[in-house]
């Protein structure tokens, strides 16, 4: 399946530093002493905000992709009923990665969590790719960050621990501008992101060191977004009224073996707005505003998760419980 690219959405997505946050250099604690050694008698700190090599200030993909993978986890948890809607990634029976060891790669995307089925596993790609991300319209020196004292905590007593004073870089009141590409989308997989993407917007969503110190505050917003289909399967585009359907993979994927993977059964968006689109005979692009965005993911909520009635409830659970052979309370 993943051999081919039958769709796939393109997105901004912003971030905004509305307290201090810091995302922390890889350095060692070995590195950090010969530096400090290094600048002896200059105000050096003990933590540092990443940089690359043009030593421009960043936050690193995988650092994002990270905080998505662990939010959205959280996510399903809330809402699991019987089986786990996410996997322990750190046990040996329930790990995705683990179970699917000695699984037929054709059955690996089925038998997945719904989080391993986005983001992936040791048996198969994630279909998230997310970009560095930096700072708009700034090139920040990290060198003239301002820096914090901070004091570890005795986790014993719960008050300051003596001799363990320490002191970082932070920033604050900066964008941050990635661009994130999902290929091969079911629908209630922009569901569950849609309700990652609500939880950034209403800044719920720390990220960097210090979180617990109050640190790491930031606000997430989903800008201009591209989504693309591939092949001879093509959406209805009415380039008059600028409304469109968009498909899943489910409804896109035609090969012989599409039984195995799967799909939710989910009917297209209709009538989504966009701004402008590009069609040639197996291409098709529709562009939309940041708004028409955020109107697709608040109707597509839905393919994630609706309640127990609702012909969606957890339609990405289903036919894992079916092939694991786990019933659902009634």
């Amino acid at each position: 399946m993943l051999k081919m690219i039958l769709n796939e959405i393109r997105l901004i997505f912003h971030i905004e530093a509305i307290g201090p946050i810091l995302i922390k250099d890889g350095e060692t604690d070995e590195e950090r002493k010969i530096r400090k050694e290094r600048e002896e008698g200059q105000s050096s700190p003990d933590m540092r905000f990443v940089v690359d090599t043009n030593n421009r200030i960043f936050i690193p993909g995988s650092s994002i992709r990270g905080v998505w993978r662990s939010w959205c986890e959280k996510i399903a948890r809330t809402i699991s009923e019987g089986v786990p809607l996410a996997c322990d990634p750190f046990s040996d029976s329930e790990s995705c990665s683990k179970r699917l060891e000695k699984q037929s790669p054709d059955k690996v995307y089925a038998l997945s969590c719904p989080i391993c089925k986005l983001f992936g596993n040791t048996s198969q790609g994630s279909r998230i790719r997310i970009s560095d991300a930096y700072i708009i319209g700034a090139d920040i020196n990290r060198r003239n960050l301002p820096i914090r004292d901070g004091i570890g905590i005795d986790r014993f007593t719960g008050g300051a621990s003596s001799g363990a004073k320490f002191r970082y870089q932070y920033l604050t009141g900066k964008i941050f501008k990635t661009e994130v590409y999902i290929r091969n989308f079911e629908l209630w997989q922009l569901g569950l992101l849609g309700y990652l993407f609500r939880d950034f917007e209403e800044e719920l969503v720390p990220i960097g060191f210090g979180k617990t110190r109050g640190l790491g505050k930031i606000k997430g917003t989903v800008e201009d977004t591209n989504i693309a289909f591939y092949g001879l399967n093509q959406p209805k585009v009415n380039e008059t009224n600028k409304k469109a359907q968009i498909l899943g993979i489910g409804h896109l994927y035609k090969d012989a073996d599409k039984d195995n993977y799967s799909f939710a059964t989910e009917p297209p968006l209709e009538d989504i707005e966009f701004s402008s689109a590009i069609k040639t005979a197996i291409n098709t692009t529709i562009t939309l505003t940041g708004k028409q965005v955020k109107d697709v993911l608040t109707k597509v909520a839905n393919y994630w998760a609706a309640g127990k009635d609702a012909g969606y409830y957890i339609v990405a659970q289903g036919s894992r419980n079916k092939i694991l052979g786990v019933k659902r309370d009634a």
